[in-house]
């Protein structure tokens, strides 16, 4: 039987991460979802190259058993251009579910860090943001979901923390493009969706997808905590359903069609 997935979550292999598997798939059985698990992987991260990576076959042996039609493992990569290639060999060494692909950096600098932005405008930062973006995509990075395109929007900070397509449509265009010559799907991060000025932005950038050519789009609320796990999805597959986009999940590498 087909279901919604969460199909970007975090346990005990993340460490930023405040969540169990157990607590993580108990989570999702009573909201009636699947539930993927993808942790942290993001070689060269520029403030602690070792904070958010892990013994991937550690990862197997202890979560394995804990695997079902509706608990699978996953990860996420952090694109950065210099690591792709060794993640490319490293996401194919490993009988992943589903690989998420996401920017956290650009040019070699943390989003999460406040002091990325300082000197610049946002539009300066978004436009930097999406470059390097076009930059990691163009070099055809191993993945299955491109992960929390408003990522950034978390932590900017300006006035207006959304992305508008309006500011940026060639870059925005680029993306969508080579996401869809890939055939890869577009996750639709729940994350920020408790707030509903960011849906109108949102669905703009997914209709742009859409009107591109692409098809698919998966739901991820980023869950670092179990009380997250599944969070506004509602809002997510509403988000998809006014894009005109298809949602799946990713089993063995395949695309599945959710309910």
């Amino acid at each position: 039987m087909s279901m919604l997935f969460d199909t970007h979550t975090h346990a005990d292999y993340s460490c930023d991460a405040e969540q169990t598997i157990q607590e993580a798939a108990a989570a999702a059985e009573a909201q009636g979802i699947g539930i993927i698990l993808t942790e942290h992987w993001d070689r060269y991260y520029p403030t602690n190259p070792e904070m958010f990576l892990f013994d991937i076959d550690d990862y197997f042996k202890k979560d394995g058993p804990f695997c079902s039609g509706r608990v699978l493992l996953g990860i996420e990569v952090g694109l950065q251009p210099r690591a792709i290639e060794e993640d490319r060999k490293m996401v194919q060494a490993h009988p992943f579910d589903e690989v998420v692909g996401s920017m956290h950096c650009f040019d070699g600098l943390d989003m999460y860090e406040p002091t990325t932005y300082e000197g610049l405008t946002k539009d300066q930062a978004v436009r930097r943001y999406l470059e390097d973006s076009v930059r990691c995509l163009e070099r055809k990075p191993d993945f299955d979901s491109y992960g929390h395109i408003d990522y950034i929007s978390r932590y900017m900070p300006y006035e207006d923390p959304n992305l508008h397509y309006k500011d940026h449509p060639d870059l925005w265009d680029r993306v969508f493009q080579l996401l869809i010559q890939e055939d890869k799907a577009l996750e639709i991060n729940t994350r920020r969706l408790g707030d509903d000025s960011t849906i109108p932005p949102f669905l703009e950038l997914y209709k742009r997808f859409r009107e591109l050519g692409g098809k698919y789009a998966t739901l991820g609320s980023d869950a670092h905590y179990k009380e997250h796990v599944g969070r506004d999805f509602a809002k997510g597959k509403a988000i998809a359903d006014a894009a005109g986009l298809t949602l799946v999940y990713y089993k063995e590498r395949k695309r599945m069609l959710c309910e």
